[in-house]
């Protein structure tokens, strides 16, 4: 775990050096990866202990006045003198991997510290804010990438770009839920067996609207909120809009059921269930038409609790779905923990199902096999083809969804397009 703070990285150090001749080659900034953690378990005075080991340590690599930091530990900026990248990087790199062997004896627990790195390399015209932005950005996606050392180059642009995107959407969405640029939409989730008159299912997904009208969707934001509290406010935020806000749309179709997925941090928070219940009051919805879908992107921290939530949305008649099933290890653990009513295959497996000898094929049908001897329904995700959905029919998914079977669309659209339907099928039965 990183430190929350903004990482030491003053616009007038870096001012200085760049005033100096030769120009320097790059940047680099050394920030500690588990400060949090550190602090915790050790205290203010050990932290101060490491920081001057990290200190002496980096001073074997760079000279102490190619160095600056400060003794809150959140790291240290490093001029790099040499214009050959190649050699700055593995020095950095170098660097760190020697930082990782300092630890301490801390009581009964030892303590070791690791760090991790992003390089900025300069250019003619280049700014102390723009280096520090960069510097600040290079870590920001190297925790994001799970890598020690981020370098603000070619190779690693798009990820740079990425994360800069991604930054700039965190912080624009609670000022997007309060301007109502948090859209919801709507996709479909299909019975392979369905008859025209099966009740409709459809899953909630989210787009995030800029001030300049373009769209962005849930995966360019929502892994990163998932990281903060804010994922909380999204949530809460959905349910609410879906089910009270939509609550006469949804009581003039008592035959749609809607699948809302619910965050790690929101499952791990006590309040959760109350919350629900006020909602489901409010609104007046028949919880059974209400699916919870827990996904696998962010590992439940607070399993107790979180069964605990998620056995209280069963009392109240919320059905429960494990999402992205198979996408990692915790798959079958949470099988066990939560016992849900539905399972939602992840798409990556779905992908290659339709050649047999596939392993992905072979994990589809065993999983396929396992749920329903346990009496739980299988959802298949991202089907984007015939002969997809066709071997998914073979192997004895119950329900299929994706862009094969539509893209998704506003929620506001559907009831609008079911609306006229309804009314269509009214005139004609007048008729006759």
């Amino acid at each position: 775990m990183g430190s929350s703070r903004e990482p030491f990285c003053p616009d007038d150090i870096i001012r200085d050096w760049l005033a100096q001749r030769p120009c320097p080659g790059g940047f680099a900034l050394i920030v500690p990866d588990n400060l949090d953690m550190l602090e915790v378990t050790a205290g203010p005075l050990q932290t101060h202990l490491l920081h001057r080991l990290m200190q002496e340590r980096l001073a074997t690599y760079f000279e102490p006045s190619n160095m600056a930091g400060d003794e809150a530990m959140d790291g240290f900026l490093v001029c790099l003198r040499s214009s050959d990248s190649a050699a700055c990087r593995i020095l950095v790199e170098q660097a760190l991997e020697d930082i990782s062997d300092i630890k301490l004896e801390h009581g009964v627990r030892s303590i070791a510290l690791t760090a991790r790195a992003g390089i900025v390399w300069t250019e003619t015209g280049i700014s102390p804010e723009v280096v520090r932005r960069n510097l600040v950005t290079a870590i920001v996606a190297a925790r994001h990438e799970q890598r020690s050392c981020m370098v603000l180059d070619r190779p690693d642009i798009a990820t740079i770009n990425s994360t800069e995107l991604t930054a700039q959407l965190i912080c624009d969405l609670p000022v997007a839920i309060a301007e109502n640029r948090l859209q919801l939409h709507a996709q479909d989730i299909v019975a392979t067996g369905s008859g025209p008159d099966a009740p409709r299912e459809v899953e909630i997904l989210l787009q995030l609207l800029d001030r300049e009208g373009n769209a962005y969707p849930p995966s360019s934001f929502l892994p990163a909120a998932e990281k903060s509290a804010l994922i909380e406010m999204v949530d809460r935020w959905v349910l609410r809009r879906v089910l009270v806000d939509f609550a006469s749309d949804l009581h003039a179709h008592p035959e749609l059921r809607v699948s809302i997925n619910i965050s790690a941090p929101t499952l791990s928070n006590p309040a959760f269930a109350g919350l629900l219940a006020e909602i489901l009051r409010q609104s007046e919805i028949d919880p059974q038409r209400v699916q919870l879908e827990i996904t696998e992107s962010s590992a439940i921290r607070n399993l107790d609790q979180a069964r605990s939530n998620i056995r209280k949305a069963r009392q109240l008649g919320c059905r429960i779905a494990l999402d992205d099933f198979g996408a990692g290890l915790s798959s079958y653990g949470y099988l066990t923990a939560f016992e849900p009513d539905c399972i939602k295959i992840d798409g990556a497996l779905i992908q290659n199902v339709v050649k047999p000898e596939n392993v992905e094929a072979q994990i589809v049908r065993s999983i396929i096999h396992l749920a329903h001897e346990l009496g739980i329904e299988v959802v298949a995700e991202h089907v984007s083809s015939p002969e997809i959905l066709k071997a998914l029919r073979d192997l004895g998914a119950d329900k299929v969804q994706g862009f094969e079977l539509g893209r998704p669309g506003p929620l506001s659209q559907l009831f609008e397009s079911r609306g006229r339907r309804h009314a269509d099928k009214e005139q004609g039965s007048d008729a006759e």
